[in-house]
C-alpha cells in the first residue's frame, strides 16, 4: 500500500471503515469470497485445481482474477500490507462466524483458507493453479 492510502486508511478514525471507504469494489468481492467460501460454492478455477491436487487437510477456496484490472490491484494491495489484511481477515471471520485468512496466489488469484497454510501445502496449490493458465 502506497503511503498516502496507507494515511487516510491508519491516521484517522476507524481503519476498516476507511478500507470500505476507499476499496468499495474489493470490500463488495471480500464479502462475496466470504459467502461462496462458508456456503462451500463451487467455483470452475477452484474445481479444476482441485482435480489436479487431490484431497487436502484444510478448507480452501480458490478464484482466479484477471491480473490487469483495478480490483485485482486493490487486492494484491490490501492482502500485501499485514495490517490491512488482518483487520479484513478479523472481520470477515467474525462474519463467517469461523477464523479465514486470505491470500494472493498463482498470477492473480484469490485464496480464502481456513488457517495460514505451510509452503507444503500452499506449493501444490501455486502448481496447479499455474498450470492452468493459457
Amino acid at each position: 500500500m502506497d503511503c498516502k492510502t496507507a494515511t487516510k486508511v491508519y491516521a484517522y478514525g476507524d481503519p476498516l471503515a476507511n478500507i470500505q471507504g476507499l476499496f468499495p469494489e474489493t470490500w463488495a468481492f471480500l464479502e462475496q469470497q466470504v459467502k461462496d467460501y462458508v456456503a462451500g460454492k463451487a467455483d470452475k478455477f477452484d474445481s479444476d485445481v482441485r482435480a489436479i491436487v487431490g484431497e487436502t487437510g484444510f478448507r480452501f477456496r480458490m478464484t482466479h482474477r484477471d491480473d490487469r484490472d483495478k480490483l485485482t490491484n486493490d487486492l494484491s494491495e490490501l492482502l500485501g500490507d499485514i495490517t490491512s489484511r488482518l483487520l479484513l481477515e478479523k472481520h470477515f471471520g467474525v462474519m463467517a462466524g469461523e477464523p479465514l485468512y486470505f491470500s494472493t496466489i498463482c498470477c492473480s488469484s484469490h485464496l480464502t483458507a481456513d488457517r495460514e497454510l505451510t509452503l507444503e501445502e500452499v506449493l501444490p496449490l501455486q502448481r496447479a493453479a499455474v498450470s492452468l493458465q493459457d
